[in-house]
């Protein structure tokens, strides 16, 4: 049931965590994000996460203002409020943090409040979609039979 569901439950164990350093420049990052194959990702600075940064910070902090990627560091353009949750978050607190705050992901914190990773909103609509699938199989067999 999605009211018992915990952000460990959605994500799993995380054998890596992507990241950026604040000091890299923008092509850097834009390179790992392409390579990871993610929308965004978190920053590092000093083993401290810092900000985030995303495919929508190249288009318009780099792109729009014709400056040359190599040129700008992820400091310059990242996103410095962050949006945590811990393992034992809600599946429910999570939707509602996204909605409140408008946002697509979460920064995952530890038991020990280290960066662990980001939640997605693809990661909590997956789940969604998995349950509702499952709830209508149900409904189905009850209406009409096992099928």
């Amino acid at each position: 049931m999605l009211e018992d569901l915990k952000v460990r439950d959605l994500i799993g164990i995380r054998d890596r965590v992507f990241f950026v350093d604040a000091n890299d420049t923008a092509d850097v990052a834009a390179l790992k994000l392409h390579n990871f194959k993610v929308r965004t990702i978190g920053v590092m600075d000093n083993d401290n996460i810092v900000g985030v940064v995303g495919h929508s910070d190249f288009s318009t902090k780099i792109v729009a203002l014709g400056k040359k990627p190599s040129d700008v560091k992820v400091s310059e353009i990242m996103s410095t409020t962050l949006h945590t949750v811990t393992l034992d978050t809600s599946f429910f607190d999570c939707v509602e943090m996204m909605d409140t705050n408008s946002v697509s992901h979460l920064f995952i914190l530890d038991e020990d409040g280290d960066y662990y990773g980001m939640l997605a909103w693809s990661d909590l609509q997956r789940r969604l979609v998995k349950e509702l699938e499952y709830q209508l199989k149900v409904a189905q067999e009850y209406a009409f039979g096992p099928m």
